[in-house]
């Protein structure tokens, strides 16, 4: 059987649009799985040395700088007995360098986004759909969100965010 050079490109080309397409499908995947493995690892070391006012924005540019080429952002919201957070230090990339901004100003809203809510409501970790993030990182984005338990309650909400692009309508 004889193949022509025309359909032997078309072949190819097929091929390997193909592979790409798989490609990066498992790239994306395997960034999910990057941050659901980093970010468990930060919410046991949270659990196991809760975090206080006073040093949890560090710790949060501590797992940002270690994480800076693959996660957009990460925050630690500390949750007051009521469900509230009270403070939540945003470390997020800006330009070649990391910015911070508090997420518990008023102006955001927190504790009435989903990614803070659904933890706290649920007790389970969770995957945000895509959203773009007004007044926080200010892009579109997923959020993974773990809550963190100190003595059977939840203390906190650690999060790390991927950009994302939106889909065109």
């Amino acid at each position: 059987m004889k193949i022509n050079n025309f359909t032997l490109s078309i072949l190819i080309v097929f091929i390997l649009t193909t592979i790409t397409i798989s490609c990066n499908k498992d790239e994306t995947q395997t960034m999910e799985e990057k941050v659901e493995i980093a970010l468990a690892g930060f919410a046991e070391d949270l659990t196991n040395n809760p975090p206080s006012i006073d040093d949890v924005s560090e710790r949060v540019k501590q797992y940002m700088l270690a994480n800076i080429n693959d996660f957009y952002g990460s925050t630690v919201a500390l949750i007051d007995t009521s469900g509230l957070a009270i403070y939540s230090p945003y470390w997020f990339k800006s330009n070649d360098a990391l910015d911070e901004v508090n997420l518990a100003d008023t102006s955001y809203h927190i504790n009435t986004q989903e990614w803070l809510r659904l933890p706290i409501d649920t007790g389970e970790a969770i995957w945000t759909d895509p959203y773009f993030d007004e007044g926080g990182g200010n892009i579109w984005m997923i959020t993974r969100s773990v809550p963190v338990y100190i003595d059977g309650k939840i203390a906190a909400v650690a999060t790390t965010d991927l950009e994302v692009t939106p889909l065109e309508d």
